[in-house]
């Protein structure tokens, strides 16, 4: 490994356990807001169902390590793509998890000015695999118990509030329709 993306990864790894052991910076704005974009979506049995992870009002972002959950019973992941609002030059982490009904992932820009305003952080693409139904909710860990984190060019955290979403699939209501 070459020292560039070790002296990478320790630096993500200092961060996180400094914002982690700091709470949210007194600092930090307000306003922000990261959510599920439908908030809500429906679906048949084998759709594609696409969900994007979206920032509103974010000021100085350049990274965000983001620990979701979802209903494995009834979806399953098909890919996660980064959409482009805060450029992906350093990925720590890109992973899903289908039997345990996780997405993991964290990235950072370098050599950049800092993302503002508001966009999309990441796309999912899921199968509906039953009837049923699955939020897309944050998940903590260990190393960022709210789950989420997202960071200003000096390492210091970025309060956010999160709204998840909801993914129905097959329950949906019939609609009476005249007959000839």
């Amino acid at each position: 490994m070459s020292r560039n993306v070790l002296a990478i990864r320790i630096w993500l790894i200092l961060m996180v356990i400094a914002m982690s052991l700091m709470g949210t910076s007194a600092l930090a704005q307000s306003g922000t807001v990261v959510r599920v974009d439908p908030s809500t979506a429906s679906a048949q049995v084998n759709d594609n169902v696409n969900l994007s992870i979206k920032v509103d009002n974010v000021a100085n972002l350049t990274a965000i390590e983001l620990h979701l959950s979802f209903n494995p019973g009834v979806l399953e992941v098909l890919q996660v793509t980064n959409g482009g609002f805060v450029v992906a030059d350093f990925t720590a982490q890109s992973i899903f998890d289908n039997t345990a009904g996780t997405i993991d992932y964290a990235i950072a820009q370098m050599n950049r000015p800092a993302a503002q305003g508001s966009g999309t952080l990441l796309n999912i693409s899921f199968r509906a695999k039953a009837n049923g139904n699955s939020t897309v909710a944050l998940r903590p860990t260990q190393a960022v118990p709210s789950g989420l984190l997202l960071s200003d060019q000096n390492g210091m955290a970025i309060s956010a509030s999160w709204v998840g979403g909801n993914v129905n699939v097959g329950n949906v209501v019939a609609t009476n329709t005249p007959t000839p």
